[in-house]
């Protein structure tokens, strides 16, 4: 029996319109936890060894793995392999910070494989949900790997995303997951605001790195009026090219999705 337990949902595929009847896997997401959350699970595994002393190992790792790729290693453990990578043309045989820029491409390694083929997939059913993220495409480069590009179109699939009400939450958010800057979009950068598909214009100052979409909105499906509180759904992208391997498929939907609260 597999150790590992992922859940799924089953919902309709959005992308396509001529088969009203395919549907695609959407993960059940969990929460998302931090060094802290991974230590405490560490201390409990191995209570022999002092939590100080697994987060000073922890942390060296972390700054020694860091230094090695910045330096031009391609690291290999055996949980991931890193390598460094540049982007942008060589103008004027010199660098340029505001069109040249580092990033690290991530693939997963003999542990993350090891513990794929340990992993039992469980569908839970057809998502109830009422809205959620299922995909994304770069407009500029046409890639659909969760990759986006500042000051550029970016088109956002899923069910019943469009933005609408009056509440102050309401509108499309980006936060860097590098120091947790939220930028929230104007309404012009709104380009189309369907139900189903949502093409936003990206701010061009956005350094490259990991972000989370997040869309808040009151709409409901036609018929029905605004909803009393907002509900948002979210989806990881990446600003330059996505991490190879490392992103995940799908977004989710807000904690309330099953019920519907509509005002009066």
């Amino acid at each position: 029996m597999a150790k590992n337990l992922l859940k799924v949902w089953m919902a309709d595929n959005t992308v396509t319109t001529d088969d009203k009847t395919d549907e695609i896997f959407v993960l059940e997401t969990t929460r998302s936890v931090d060094q802290q959350f991974v230590l405490d699970r560490m201390t409990v595994k191995n209570p022999g060894l002092h939590r100080e002393t697994m987060s000073a190992s922890v942390n060296l790792y972390h700054e020694v793995i860091s230094e090695l790729v910045m330096n031009g290693y391609s690291v290999n453990t055996d949980l991931f392999r890193a390598v460094p990578q540049v982007k942008g043309l060589a103008e004027g045989n010199a660098w340029n910070p505001e069109k040249n820029s580092i990033y690290v491409s991530l693939t997963q390694g003999k542990k993350l494989c090891e513990e794929i083929k340990d992993t039992t997939v469980q569908i839970l059913g057809d998502r109830q949900a009422a809205m959620y993220i299922n995909g994304t495409q770069d407009v500029a480069t046409r890639a659909t790997d969760l990759s986006a590009t500042a000051g550029r179109n970016f088109t956002v699939l899923g069910k019943n995303i469009k933005v609408a009400g009056t509440d102050a939450s309401v509108g499309i958010t980006l936060t860097a997951a590098a120091g947790g800057q939220v930028t929230k979009l104007n309404a012009d950068m709104l380009v189309v605001n369907d139900p189903s598909k949502l093409i936003i214009l990206l701010p061009s100052g956005l350094k490259d790195g990991e972000y989370t979409l997040t869309v808040t909105t009151q709409f409901t499906p036609p018929g029905k009026v605004l909803l009393k509180t907002p509900r948002h759904a979210t989806q990881t992208i990446y600003i330059g090219e996505a991490p190879t391997g490392g992103g995940s498929g799908s977004g989710s939907g807000s904690d309330d999705d099953q019920e519907e609260n509509p005002l009066g």
